[in-house]
């Protein structure tokens, strides 16, 4: 959905293109029947100059043949200047919209940023004060390490996707424990932004797995913060991986409101969020996303989003077996 200065900007450019055709097109209407009727007039002239025998007999073209000749040779230069017209529309659109996103991620960023920054100067700020108990000063360090650990996570994901969008992104296939890798990243989301749902998750085959542990780390994580941010508070956010004859095939489902279906060949573009920068209350750059699609294709895998019934989201991960 784009936002209400994205939609201004896209009706001035329409209007425009509007206005920009409608001239073109009254112009070449006017001179059109501007030269056919001084055709016309040169014809009747030629007429009556032969027929009082002042000219000698010349081939006279007839008004008939002058509309045809505007029609063919006109016709195709307004065709050509209409689709040129509409070519700098479309990009002058595509521009605006790449404009709206960049505007959002900015706000999103600088959001993202302040939080952690605000809280850890607070943190910090109260570790200055005299005659703190040993308990309290313990708990203010954990609390400033994990906003600073916030800023680097935000700064590593702004990166990653550059990376990943330019196609440096190192992919450093080996054999890894898979189990250990999943228990990871889920006992740390259930310390940050997984505390208030039901995170679960299931490792049906155990064994080794052959891949970029980074970049699997890096989609896993992406999909559990995105299932957590949109799903309500206490419902279930549901992680499993199994081996098919078709290649690994890791899930998350979630109980949110799901994608609208005119937003999920959307949801992997970067920097797109759904709603409005201003209205929204879920958290987040929209990197999350295109950073787990991009890596996954770097692996040579795909993502697919797929919606779940009564309702919700499934985000499906198919990497090959090497």
């Amino acid at each position: 959905m784009m936002n209400p200065s994205s939609q201004q900007a896209d009706r001035k450019a329409l209007v425009l293109f509007i206005l920009l055709a409608t001239y073109i097109l009254g112009q070449f209407s006017w001179w059109a029947w501007l030269l056919i009727t001084k055709e016309s007039e040169v014809a009747a002239l030629q007429q009556q100059l032969l027929a009082d025998g002042a000219l000698p007999a010349v081939p006279v073209r007839t008004p008939g043949r002058i509309l045809w000749m505007i029609a063919g040779e006109g016709g195709v230069f307004i065709l050509l200047v209409l689709l040129g017209l509409w070519i700098s529309f479309r990009t002058v659109k595509h521009e605006l919209a790449i404009t709206a996103q960049q505007r959002d991620f900015l706000l999103a960023a600088s959001h993202e940023l302040r939080t952690p920054i605000a809280g850890l100067k607070l943190h910090l700020q109260t570790l200055q004060r005299q005659g703190l108990q040993p308990a309290a000063r313990d708990e203010l360090q954990t609390l400033a390490l994990s906003e600073a650990e916030r800023l680097g996570s935000l700064t590593e994901k702004i990166l990653l996707a550059t990376r990943l969008e330019e196609g440096t992104f190192p992919v450093q296939p080996q054999d890894m424990d898979v189990q250990v890798l999943l228990d990871e990243v889920c006992h740390q989301a259930e310390r940050t932004y997984a505390k208030g749902h039901r995170l679960s998750w299931e490792v049906a085959q155990s064994g080794n797995m052959h891949c970029d542990p980074h970049a699997l780390r890096s989609i896993v994580r992406n999909l559990l913060e995105n299932a957590c941010k949109y799903a309500p508070p206490g419902t279930a956010v549901q992680l499993s991986l199994d081996l098919t004859v078709d290649g690994w095939l890791l899930q998350v489902a979630d109980e949110g409101p799901g994608v609208p279906a005119h937003e999920r060949s959307l949801i992997f573009k970067k920097f797109h969020r759904g709603g409005s920068e201003e209205t929204r209350t879920a958290k987040g750059t929209g990197l999350g996303l295109f950073i787990a699609q991009r890596a996954a294709q770097a692996m040579g895998g795909r993502l697919e989003h797929r919606p779940r019934t009564p309702h919700g989201s499934i985000f499906a991960l198919h990497l090959p077996v090497a």
